[in-house]
């Protein structure tokens, strides 16, 4: 019986960690939630925070990088904060998602409702942009990319860790309003890219603030629903048309043409895996670079 949960190097099998971490956040979260029904309404104001699992996500993990495996953050991609990558993270993930409204609307799949001159600002809720946008994509990429990549690849390997994490951060999605087969996919996808981006930058700044500003531009600029979660934007586009080339009620994240997008955006970071990848082995076989492993 002992093998089913502990593995040859005699640590905690890497399936039943994650497990234990994530029933961790659950267990914090319920006992915040009771000792916050005491004296406020769990739905007003900041007290929101509380409702999700971004900050017991953030909790958790910090407690059991630092104080269980008594490692530093920067072992899970939490180095000193990388302005570049946040910035180029930031960008990246504001054009791309952008390349999708313009080809939505170039195919008047989509169509803008008011003046684009005149944003509507009061319509934000600068509470729910926080949570849905900025926290989200720092949680979940701490989490994901972070926790679980770190773990699964030096269990595994970064490959089957990309894959096991991909599937279930796209079944993490499900029960979000308008979920389908595209939008499992697109999430699948984007999660690859996430940790892909991940690899290829050595920290997690370039998917925290892709993460972001892909939330905060789709929901909070455009007004679309980010990932089945309906908000309001400083404009309201409203997509038409079939689900399947729309993304309907869940979003962008379920339309064919973000599949198209992500794909292209996945081989190009392969392609640049591959030149980086081969690049570092000429370095190593090169002569004029002794290798100290020699």
């Amino acid at each position: 019986m002992r093998f089913i949960f502990i593995n040859k190097s005699n640590q905690l099998r890497a399936g039943w960690e994650i497990l234990l971490a994530v029933a961790a956040m659950f267990v914090l979260k319920r006992i915040c939630m009771l000792g916050l029904s005491l004296w406020t309404d769990s739905g007003d104001g900041w007290a929101r925070l509380f409702n999700g699992l971004g900050l017991y996500i953030l909790l958790v993990v910090g407690f059991v990088v630092k104080v269980i495996r008594k490692k530093p953050l920067a072992s899970i991609g939490l180095v000193r904060p990388d302005g570049k990558r946040l910035l180029t993270g930031f960008l990246s993930g504001t054009l791309l998602l952008s390349t999708i409204i313009v080809i939505l609307l170039a195919l008047d799949i989509a169509n803008v409702q008011g003046d684009w001159l005149h944003p509507q600002w009061g319509r934000i809720d600068f509470v729910d942009l926080f949570i849905v946008s900025i926290l989200a994509g720092i949680s979940e990429e701490v989490l994901c990319r972070g926790y679980i990549q770190q773990l699964l690849s030096s269990r595994l390997s970064p490959f089957w860790a990309m894959i096991i994490i991909s599937a279930g951060f796209s079944l993490g999605h499900m029960m979000n309003g308008g979920f389908t087969w595209i939008s499992a996919l697109n999430i699948a996808v984007v999660s690859l890219v996430f940790s892909g981006v991940t690899i290829l930058t050595g920290n997690l700044y370039f998917a925290i603030a892709f993460h972001t500003a892909w939330n905060l531009f789709q929901g909070y600029v455009f007004g679309v629903a980010v990932s089945g979660h309906p908000v309001e934007g400083i404009y309201s586009m409203e997509l038409q048309g079939v689900s399947w080339l729309s993304g309907g009620s869940f979003g962008l994240e379920g339309s064919a043409i973000t599949t198209l997008v992500l794909g292209l955006v996945c081989a190009a970071l392969l392609m640049a895996s591959r030149k980086k990848t081969s690049g570092h082995k000429e370095a190593v076989d090169d002569p004029r670079y002794p290798s100290p492993l020699r």
